[in-house]
């Protein structure tokens, strides 16, 4: 009798079904692996996000502390000329002795779009140009609609510093200020060249222009400074929106938010924004 030897190995239909296997295997782990990084690389953006924005909260909250108590509007005699301009000063409550800001249309958020600023406490005073900015030609979507702000001290062409997100500067004259408003007239148009003279120590840059830094404002706000009926403090409420300068940044009147990983400008694993807000109290000399 002839014996039939045993055969054994995998049927085609069977090795096709196992290379599928270990496909759809792979490709989840891949997914699984991808979706934990993008997980982590949010949690780092987030993190340095919320440990910056406590950073400046401190700062600017120290420096409103140690800034002149008292009231802010009592300055307009001093500065403008002409009763017009006293009044219009006096009736806002001398804001634009405290904050400044310049506005632009940018592609794919709006127009009047707050781009630069500053913020002048009385002690020190906080200037910035926004995340939209390309620092290296200083231009808002490759046009030149509002350059970025510049800081001049003392008016000396060689002593001007530019290519940062945001400066510190000691100035107890509120002279930043100032100096983009101008002194003789009551205007809404402002420089976007911001000067201090009598400069006393080195400013300090809080967030550079360089590619490496990653964060910037996107806006800084803050409510006249209300004063006590004895004038013996003042108390300011500030917030400013912190993000991140890549990733599909959008500020608007309707919210604040990164733009969704569909959009061909979005990196959205890169992309963070935060609003901070805080109250402070002025009680320096």
């Amino acid at each position: 009798m002839r014996r039939v030897g045993n055969k054994k190995g995998f049927t085609l239909v069977e090795l096709s079904l196992s290379i599928a296997f270990i496909a759809i295997l792979s490709i989840t782990v891949a997914l699984i692996i991808n979706n934990a990084v993008s997980t982590y690389r949010r949690g780092i953006v987030l993190n340095q996000i919320n440990t910056m924005g406590m950073d400046l909260v401190d700062d600017i909250r120290t420096a409103i502390q140690n800034s002149p108590a008292k009231s802010v509007k009592s300055e307009c005699e001093i500065v403008y000329s002409d009763a017009n301009s006293r009044k219009n000063c006096q009736d806002d409550n001398a804001t634009r002795f405290v904050l400044v800001k310049g506005f632009a249309s940018v592609d794919g958020v709006g127009d009047n779009v707050p781009v630069y600023g500053a913020f002048c406490t009385g002690a020190y005073s906080y200037i910035w140009n926004s995340g939209y900015f390309d620092m290296r030609d200083g231009l808002i979507n490759s046009k030149i609609e509002k350059a970025q702000v510049v800081y001049r001290i003392g008016g000396g062409s060689d002593l001007t510093i530019k290519d940062f997100r945001l400066v510190k500067v000691k100035d107890r004259g509120r002279s930043v200020c100032l100096s983009a408003v101008g002194k003789d007239s009551y205007t809404d148009n402002i420089s976007n060249e911001f000067k201090v003279d009598g400069l006393s120590e080195s400013p300090e840059i809080l967030l550079s222009g360089d590619s490496s830094q990653s964060l910037a404002l996107y806006d800084l706000s803050v409510a006249p400074p209300a004063t006590n009926d004895l004038g013996t403090d003042s108390y300011y409420s500030v917030s400013f929106i912190l993000g991140t300068v890549q990733g599909g940044i959008n500020v608007m009147s309707s919210g604040n938010f990164c733009k969704t990983p569909e959009d061909y400008d979005s990196n959205f694993d890169y992309c963070a924004i935060n609003k901070f807000n805080f109250a402070a109290q002025a009680v320096g000399g």
